[in-house]
């Protein structure tokens, strides 16, 4: 175990190394793109070419840039097992998440299964969704009930049930959120060691239930009690209580006056909800590099680096839509 510890962390540290730096990143902002701009920033290999290509359809450039993260992973994961395993593969298993989302809201813009399947993303062995059979199905109830015999059940139980009700996309979008990082949370409290991730998954999950809280209690304009259902109940800063009370409120100014630190200072005079989630995906790529920089190997470190890589691949599309709409500001953060 001790050598497998040290082998990861060797491969932690190498990788790390070929994250880009915000120098480059600020680089990449102002300068044309290119095949030898990009590849500073790393090896790139025929991802380059599709990167500095106009005519390359955006998904498959986010395609090539998984399949670079999921060869990392694979490295990474190898000699894990038990509960360090499972987190790490349920966290992947977001991209299932995604393609499923994909697939439910294709069905109900009545796109045919060609259209949609044009959208998702590849993931190979990493999937364990039915793809071919959700396509194939014809509304959004049979996609849900074939998806409850597969490792998503639980997930498809729960989001049928708030579809039956609600009908709502966004209500059956929330539930599958919900139950996923719920089933996320459980796998953190079946470690050992999940006092070593507690940093790094707290502002993780503060993150979003915060986000969650002020885009369906202001956007979308639901109940305290309605809004509190769809959060993420977590013993991080933004815990049970905490989130019962702002709930209650009735404004983002009231919300943001309230919070405990740090988030009250890191929030302080934001304005909407797009400024609070720009705030936040900063101060966890905070924790995330001080993670992978100060702790000798632990789980942590491991996530710490899967996190800074899924922002970077974030911010480089960014860059790159905005470069090719002709934006002269891009918000790349």
């Amino acid at each position: 175990m001790i050598i497998d510890y040290a082998y990861i962390n060797a491969r932690v540290s190498i990788f790390a190394g070929r994250l880009f730096s915000e120098k480059r990143l600020t680089e990449l902002f102002n300068q044309p793109l290119s095949p030898a701009s990009l590849a500073k920033g790393g090896e790139w290999g025929e991802l380059e070419d599709l990167l500095s290509d106009s005519t390359v359809d955006h998904t498959l450039i986010e395609q090539a840039w998984l399949m670079r993260m999921f060869a990392d992973f694979k490295v990474l994961i190898r000699p894990l097992s038990g509960a360090a395993r499972e987190l790490l593969m349920y966290w992947f298993h977001k991209q299932d998440i995604a393609n499923l989302k994909t697939i439910v809201r294709g069905k109900i813009a009545g796109l045919d299964a060609s259209a949609i399947s044009a959208q998702l993303l590849e993931l190979g062995a990493l999937s364990a969704l039915p793809i071919e059979q959700l396509l194939r199905t014809e509304d959004i109830g049979e996609l849900l009930r074939r998806l409850e015999n597969s490792p998503y059940g639980s997930i498809a139980r729960q989001a049928r049930r708030v579809f039956e009700k609600e009908h709502q996309l966004y209500s059956l979008d929330a539930a599958i959120d919900r139950h996923y990082l719920l089933g996320f949370v459980q796998r953190v409290r079946a470690l050992d060691s999940q006092q070593q991730l507690s940093p790094l998954v707290g502002i993780v999950m503060d993150r979003f239930n915060l986000l969650w809280l002020l885009r369906y209690r202001f956007a979308y304009h639901l109940s305290a009690a309605e809004t509190y259902y769809l959060l993420v109940p977590t013993p991080y800063r933004l815990n049970r209580t905490r989130l019962q009370s702002l709930v209650e409120l009735n404004s983002l100014p009231e919300v943001l006056e309230d919070l405990q630190e740090p988030f009250y200072s890191l929030l302080q005079e934001a304005d909407n909800a797009f400024v609070v989630d720009q705030r936040l995906i900063k101060e966890t790529r905070r924790v995330a590099e001080l993670t992978l920089r100060l702790r000798s190997f632990t789980l942590a470190k491991v996530f710490a680096y899967v996190l800074l890589r899924e922002m970077e691949m974030q911010r480089v599309m960014a860059i790159i839509k905005g470069k090719r709409l002709n934006l002269k500001h891009i918000s790349y953060q």
